[in-house]
C-alpha cells in the first residue's frame, strides 16, 4: 500500500513538465509566427513605397514628354521668326528665382482678341507661356534653350525630385552633366553645364527641329 502511494505521487511532476512542455513549444510557435508576419508587413510597406516611387517618376516622364511637345508645336507655329528667337539661357536659379518672385510675363498677351503680334514678340510670349505651364505641371521646374532654328534647338526641362536621393538615403543626389558627343540614355538625361543644376534636380533634354 505504501509503495503504491509513492508511485502516484512521483508520476504527477512528469504530467506537470508536459503540460508546461507542451505550453513552451505553443509560445515559441506565436512567437515565431508573429516574426513571419512581421517580415511580411516590412516586405509589403517595401513594395509600397517602391510603388510610389516608380508612379512618381511615370507621372514625371509623361509632363517632361508632354512639356517638350509643346515647346516643338509652339516653335513650329511661329515659322518667321528670327534664327534664335527661342533661346533660353538663363540658369536653374534665376529662373526659379523670378518665377517664384512672379515676374516671369510676357511683353504682349499675344492671345488677346485684339492682340496684333510680330513674330518676336510671338516668339517671347510662348516662351513666357511655356515656362509658366512647366511650372504649374512640375515641382521645382525650369528649361534651357540653345541652339537654333537653322541646326535645331536643343531643349532642356529641369526638375526638383525629393526622391532623387544617394545610397544613404538622405542626401540628394546629383544628375550627369552633359559631355560633348554624348550619346543615348546619356545625353537625354544629362543636365547642361550652363544650367548649373543644383542636386536633387533632373533633366531632360530633346532636340527640337522646325
Amino acid at each position: 500500500m505504501h509503495s503504491m502511494h509513492v508511485c502516484a505521487h512521483s508520476a504527477q511532476p512528469a504530467h506537470r513538465m508536459r503540460r508546461r512542455a507542451v505550453r513552451g513549444t505553443t509560445m515559441i510557435e506565436a512567437l515565431v509566427a508573429i516574426l513571419i508576419l512581421s517580415i511580411g508587413m516590412l516586405g509589403i510597406a517595401g513594395l509600397q513605397v517602391a510603388s510610389m516611387k516608380y508612379s512618381q517618376g511615370g507621372w514625371a516622364r509623361a509632363a517632361v514628354a508632354s512639356g517638350l511637345s509643346d515647346f516643338a508645336d509652339r516653335i513650329r507655329a511661329n515659322p518667321g521668326s528670327a534664327i534664335a528667337a527661342y533661346v533660353l539661357d538663363d540658369d536653374y536659379a534665376a529662373q526659379r528665382t523670378a518665377l517664384l518672385a512672379k515676374t516671369v510675363v510676357a511683353g504682349k498677351d499675344c492671345e488677346a482678341d485684339t492682340a496684333v503680334c510680330s513674330a518676336a514678340e510671338l516668339a517671347n510670349f510662348h516662351l513666357v507661356q511655356w515656362r509658366l505651364s512647366i511650372d504649374d505641371n512640375m515641382p521645382g521646374s525650369a528649361a534651357l534653350v540653345t541652339g537654333d532654328r537653322a541646326a535645331g534647338y536643343n531643349a532642356t526641362v529641369l526638375w526638383f525630385d525629393k526622391s532623387f536621393l544617394m545610397r544613404d538615403g538622405v542626401s540628394l543626389d546629383a544628375s550627369t552633366t552633359c559631355v560633348a558627343n554624348a550619346t543615348g540614355i546619356a545625353a537625354r538625361n544629362c543636365c547642361p553645364l550652363a544650367a548649373n543644376a543644383p542636386a536633387g534636380v533632373r533633366c531632360t533634354n530633346m532636340v527640337v527641329v522646325p
